[in-house]
């Protein structure tokens, strides 16, 4: 019952701080404790009210829950035996985990101080990749796989099918975004849903044309190489696609072209020390590359703004705050990812 209680109040809070209930809250906030002990707001103390923001009690819960999620999965996987991942669901089923919550951590920080904490679209990644984790495992897709190839290959399984239901299926108003979340072209979003289906799947087409390409390549070629070109021409594909999806709201910028296309053949390469699948060769190598564009050129960045965005400062400024606890299954994410590229 106390845990049932527990992750209700971690629901309510988010409600409340969700734009619908925005108004609402404001309502609530107007008068405080020390107002009506006489006091008026503006004697409130700025620094004592940004550190009540940050042991809000709904914080520290959500903050709490993730890191015991992310200790306990990295202490599963640092104590498991040699072959672990390659025949038991189960630890694929983690691993499938871990590579949701990495993305939903990503998420979280980056959208939360602009659209607030969102927990149904923390939630979608964790059930996008448990449910690639199940299918692999389910159907012994990558029985011979390691680790660390499973990690980064569900991660990239999971970021292609979230931008696929973002772009050509989910419906959304689109009034706060500078660049559109769904699929559009040069005279604006496209609503039609046979259309936007008919996008997707040229969408898929072209995932699936790079690993039909990659296949030409000639066996005799270094495994590294291998990987380095395959990497790298998925990167191009994904270039050319984000080129068409953002130059015509923001310009086209050749440094900012190449970044997929030499993280995608930093991807590959190192994804040949792992696997010999071509298929698993480009996943790693995307998923890699999708990791280390947003750690160097989005997280780390003091200055970053997602662009999507009509705004480069948030309005849910407790979000500001709060979202550093995401931090923290993101950092842990990425030490798994080191412990298993190096296993």
């Amino acid at each position: 019952m106390k845990m049932k209680l527990w992750f209700q109040s971690i629901r309510d809070a988010s409600f409340r701080d969700s734009p619908r209930f925005a108004p609402l809250t404001l309502a609530q906030n107007v008068t405080s404790p020390f107002e009506s002990s006489g006091g008026t707001l503006e004697d409130e103390s700025s620094g004592m009210a940004a550190v009540r923001s940050l042991i809000n009690p709904s914080s520290l819960r959500i903050a709490t829950l993730l890191a015991v999620f992310a200790a306990a999965a990295a202490y599963a996987i640092t104590l498991a035996p040699s072959g672990w991942g390659t025949a038991i669901p189960t630890s694929t089923l983690i691993l499938g985990l871990l590579a949701g919550l990495h993305g939903a951590s990503y998420g979280a920080y980056k959208d939360s101080p602009f659209e607030c904490f969102l927990p149904r679209r923390f939630v979608r990644e964790l059930a996008i990749a448990a449910l690639v984790a199940v299918t692999l495992a389910g159907f012994h897709l990558a029985d011979s796989e390691s680790p660390f190839v499973l990690f980064v290959s569900i991660f990239a399984l999971t970021r292609i099918i979230s931008e696929f239901w973002k772009l050509f299926v989910r419906i959304e108003p689109q009034e706060d975004y500078r660049i559109p979340t769904q699929f559009h072209c040069v005279t604006g979003v496209v609503h039609h849903p046979l259309l936007r289906l008919l996008a997707g799947a040229g969408f898929l087409g072209a995932i699936y044309g790079a690993y039909c390409l990659s296949k030409l390549l000639p066996r005799d070629f270094p495994l590294e190489v291998t990987g380095a070109i395959v990497g790298g021409g998925f990167g191009l594909v994904e270039a050319i696609a984000g080129a068409y999806k953002d130059g015509s709201m923001e310009g086209f910028f050749f440094r900012k072209f190449l970044k997929s296309p030499t993280f995608g053949a930093i991807g590959g390469f190192i994804a040949s020390w792992h696997t010999q699948s071509l298929i698993f060769l480009l996943l790693a190598a995307y998923g890699s590359c999708r990791m280390f564009l947003e750690l160097f050129f989005k997280m780390i960045r003091r200055d970053y703004s997602p662009g999507k965005f009509s705004t480069t400062v948030g309005s849910f400024t407790e979000w500001t705050l709060r979202k550093k606890y995401f931090l923290v299954p993101y950092v842990a994410t990425w030490l798994i990812y080191l412990a298993i590229l190096l296993r």
